[in-house]
């Protein structure tokens, strides 16, 4: 099973950051694994997160991001490139907001094409405000 590890860096009253790293085992990428829960991570609780910034460094494989969008498709945010130390911030439009509607869960979403070989891994900083 491939190495995930998340740790919240900061959780203030209406802003958190959480830093990410993961590492393949060789059997496959990761699909829609829980990056936040708003509901589970954050104090006190928020029904929803807005996505401000994101500073990723990955070799060898892309990432997408998206909502939880509950039974319908996931709502995608961005897609982000293997790359070193890239960063992405959404502040200048207000943040990626969950626009899942009714049924999504408020759940940041992780997936990783080309996460397939053992020696691929990556680490992100994802800063996010509490709606």
């Amino acid at each position: 099973m491939s190495t995930v590890s998340i740790r919240k860096v900061l959780d203030g009253r209406t802003k958190a950051i959480f830093y990410v790293y993961f590492k393949a085992d060789g059997l496959g990428e990761l699909v829609d694994q829980v990056l936040i829960d708003p509901q589970v991570d954050l104090e006190p609780k928020a029904n929803r997160i807005r996505v401000e910034e994101i500073t990723y460094n990955f070799a060898g494989f892309d990432a997408a991001i998206e909502f939880d969008s509950g039974l319908v498709d996931d709502t995608p945010i961005w897609v982000l490139p293997q790359g070193t130390e890239s960063h992405v911030c959404f502040n200048q439009i207000g943040g990626f907001s969950d626009v899942s509607g009714l049924d999504g869960t408020g759940k940041l979403l992780l997936t990783t094409p080309g996460f397939d070989a053992a020696t691929k891994q990556g680490s992100m900083v994802i800063t996010v405000r509490k709606v």
